[in-house]
């Protein structure tokens, strides 16, 4: 498992942990982004995943000539957890990374101990929601190994705020790195450009595209959003909607709506590797999750080719949309705000399109990739040249505490 070259000595080395890698979703995508946007003469970057699968950003990290490590762990307390536990340390131990980085919860808590135990120099967990849907084992382990990380990322102040409350962190030890967007490829579509998405899903010039990227997921609601936009349906004969995404739930509303008024009208992509050119065949953007959420990467991309948003007040929404002036914030569960809010920005397309402007503005100066990888590049730099000092093994690690936490499983 070697993975270092000669260039590594001149360069920060970083080991990003993540639990799964087999979708385009949000967080193998922000990685993905994170990494190929770091400068190559000062980092040296390698990536390792508990759950791989065949992947187009995996492929792209793999020709930008990033070493990407499967170590399959389903559960963390079989046997072979504990071979795969004995793998990880000795890439940390023969690598010597300066920082490791991880995402999601697994990574958090058993990735992460197997690296402080393996002597990695600077831990950094990242946050990207709310962590209403943890388990209350997680909770029990996120508190009792917070010791071992130097920083966390949140990816937006409202993140900051809930990890430093349940995790019971100080706010020096937070920090907020929003998401960020490619807008030169997401950009503003031409008038021909729009006409062509639109015309390739069926659809005619003059129809109102209301759009929704997001997984099929309890959490991200799509119960309102529909509900919102039958009580609109009425009031906007030129509605059409655009559901993006895939997910467990997706054959289960697939099927509903095909049963109600909205049928004939609502398109169902599934899975998609290239959302751009349905993002030009919308009109307004809408995300309506009920909680858990972050910074949702499919709202900035949104932003960026210059939609307007109608968002739910949750995680980081009212972060990027700001309420009347890019979009409207509603709140979670509202299906008659979402009504309200579609309904005037169809009969007012002149501050509709003034508010698409915005959205294009606010994703170039506070979303973009080269201000999210800056602001990494410079955490990884402070921690750099510090000196983590020596810690001794709190209490919290022994056996008998570790068997409680699994027993709470």
């Amino acid at each position: 498992m070697t993975v270092a070259t000669t260039m590594d000595f001149n360069r920060i080395k970083i080991l990003y942990l993540i639990d799964y890698f087999h979708r385009t979703g949000g967080t193998e995508t922000h990685l993905a982004q994170l990494i190929a946007g770091l400068p190559k003469d000062t980092f040296s970057c390698t990536v390792v995943a508990f759950d791989m699968g065949s992947n187009a950003l995996l492929d792209g990290l793999r020709a930008q000539g990033v070493p990407v490590v499967h170590l399959p762990v389903n559960r963390e307390y079989v046997p072979n957890a504990i071979v795969q536990a004995w793998r990880l340390a000795k890439l940390i131990r023969s690598q010597r990374y300066d920082i490791v980085q991880t995402f999601h919860q697994k990574a958090d808590t058993y990735g992460a101990l197997i690296a402080w135990l393996a002597g990695a120099k600077h831990l950094i967990s990242s946050k990207r929601d709310t962590g209403q849907l943890r388990k209350p084992l997680h909770v029990f382990l996120n508190r009792r190994l917070t010791f071992m990380f130097d920083q966390v990322v949140a990816v937006a102040e409202s993140v900051r705020v809930a990890v430093a409350k349940n995790d019971r962190l100080p706010p020096a030890r937070i920090s907020t790195i929003y998401n960020g967007v490619d807008t030169v490829r997401f950009s503003i579509p031409s008038e021909s450009q729009r006409a062509t998405a639109k015309a390739a899903l069926g659809l005619q010039p003059r129809d109102f595209v209301v759009g929704m990227v997001a997984g099929f997921r309890p959490e991200k609601n799509h119960d309102t959003f529909f509900a919102g936009l039958l009580r609109t349906l009425p009031s906007i004969e030129s509605l059409k909607v655009l559901c993006v995404g895939g997910g467990p739930l997706l054959e289960k509303f697939r099927q509903a709506i095909g049963k109600t008024a909205l049928g004939p009208i609502t398109r169902f992509t599934g899975d998609v590797t290239d959302v751009l050119p349905l993002l030009w065949a919308m009109d307004v953007g809408c995300l309506t999750p009920s909680g858990n959420e972050g910074l949702s990467n499919a709202v900035i991309e949104q932003m960026a080719t210059g939609l307007p948003m109608i968002v739910t007040n949750v995680g980081g929404n009212a972060e990027a949309i700001c309420d009347g002036e890019n979009g409207w914030v509603i709140a979670p569960l509202d299906a008659d705000a979402l009504c309200r809010a579609l309904t005037a920005m169809h009969d007012d397309p002149q501050r509709t399109t003034t508010m698409g402007r915005e959205s294009r503005r606010r994703a170039e100066e506070e979303f973009s990739i080269e201000r999210m990888c800056a602001e990494h590049a410079r955490l990884y730099r402070s921690l750099y040249r510090t000196t983590r000092p020596a810690e001794e093994l709190p209490d919290v690690l022994t056996k008998d505490v570790l068997r409680q936490g699994d027993d709470q499983r």
